[in-house]
């Protein structure tokens, strides 16, 4: 009976006690300040909708999210199309949501020049400079540079007279703007143009019409909210709250302020591992290291 009682004890204590508090993995796709600010107020929102503390994690950059929700430090992140193929690889990421923008859960990636720099086509850069964003980047690095071999048989490395890494969206816009750069590889939400990040970014119309896109993407499927196979499993119910809450959010004017705010996002959905095909195949294209 005595090896009993304390067999019980030991089975007793080695339960983990409820969880109280989860940490949310934010990508810096903008300035970090502006995604530490929006993270915060999602991060309310979720402590009222849930009672549970929340604590925000801010990557540097692509990889340093995914090796977060690798090493556990944080419980959900906000990833990329491609940062969560490669965390589903190294880190077992599940895919929970992806995003909606005006009405389509898919968007581009576009090369965009100054308008007034006498580059009318793709063939005009040859030779010249471009910016990507990062080099886990979907939109800014990945999917355009692998389109540019698929669909115009142009190897960058070889095309361009250099190439550089801005480190996120808004910087890269600034840089085509300035100068700085020929050409930036940066997302786009139509195929014509006309809603991109420059519109994001730039504030006056004056800079806006300054910049024009000359090649678009195929699209790319929205950018998600995942976890880990390990959390999803000893956490259910917290994973089903944080699915539910996202789902809910577009439907409220609160919820839809903070996603618009946080990452544009209208809305989230459901989402699937194999609707991230097309990243997994742009990587082999461009030869992207495992």
């Amino acid at each position: 009976m005595k090896f009993l009682w304390i067999a019980c004890l030991l089975s007793l204590s080695a339960v983990a006690a409820p969880k109280k508090e989860v940490v949310i993995g934010f990508n810096p796709a903008e300035n970090a300040d502006v995604v530490d600010t929006n993270g915060k107020l999602f991060a309310e929102y979720y402590k009222k909708a849930t009672g549970m503390d929340v604590k925000t994690f801010i990557a540097t950059d692509y990889t340093a999210l995914i090796e977060a929700l690798r090493s556990g430090r944080v419980d959900f992140a906000f990833l990329p199309p491609f940062s969560y193929v490669k965390a589903e690889e190294i880190a077992d990421a599940k895919v929970l949501m992806k995003s909606v923008r005006k009405g389509q859960s898919f968007f581009f990636s576009g090369i965009i020049v100054r308008a007034d720099k006498g580059i009318n086509k793709l063939e005009d850069l040859k030779g010249k400079n471009i910016a990507w964003v990062d080099p886990a980047s979907s939109s800014g690095f990945i999917i355009p540079k692998a389109a540019l071999m698929t669909k115009k048989k142009i190897d960058a490395d070889k095309f361009f007279g250099k190439q550089v890494y801005a480190g996120s969206h808004d910087a890269l816009v600034l840089s085509v703007l300035r100068g700085t750069v020929d050409a930036g590889a940066t997302f786009v939400n139509d195929e014509k143009g006309t809603d991109g990040a420059w519109h994001q970014f730039l504030k006056s119309p004056e800079d806006r019409a300054k910049i024009k896109m000359v090649f678009v993407s195929d699209p790319i499927p929205g950018d998600t909210m995942a976890t880990t196979g390990k959390f999803a499993k000893e956490h259910k119910t917290i994973v089903d709250q944080t699915t539910k809450l996202l789902a809910e959010m577009g439907n409220n004017e609160e919820g839809k302020k903070i996603l618009t705010a946080l990452y544009r996002i209208d809305s989230m959905i459901p989402a699937t591992s194999k609707e991230y095909q097309p990243l997994r195949d742009a990587a082999k294209v461009i030869n992207l290291e495992k």
